[in-house]
């Protein structure tokens, strides 16, 4: 039972981190919101275990950048 009450404790405090930390990014634009959360963790995953690239490319997903911007600029 003591088990139960810290886990229930642990995830009830990741769960108000992650809404108070995410809030202001949402509140911005809800349509990125989703990518950031999904495309964050799985990038520093990637470039954690050497794969660069792909890290890359889910930075370019997540945040919308395709040929054309990164031209003009």
């Amino acid at each position: 039972m003591k088990e139960f009450i810290i886990i229930s404790v642990l995830i009830i405090l990741f769960g108000g981190f992650l809404y108070w930390a995410y809030l202001p990014d949402y509140r911005r634009n809800p349509k990125e919101f989703w990518r950031t959360l999904i495309g964050m963790p799985i990038g520093m995953l990637l470039g954690g275990i050497g794969f660069t690239d792909l890290n890359d490319k889910i930075k370019k997903w997540a945040l919308k950048k395709n040929k054309r911007t990164n031209a003009e600029k």
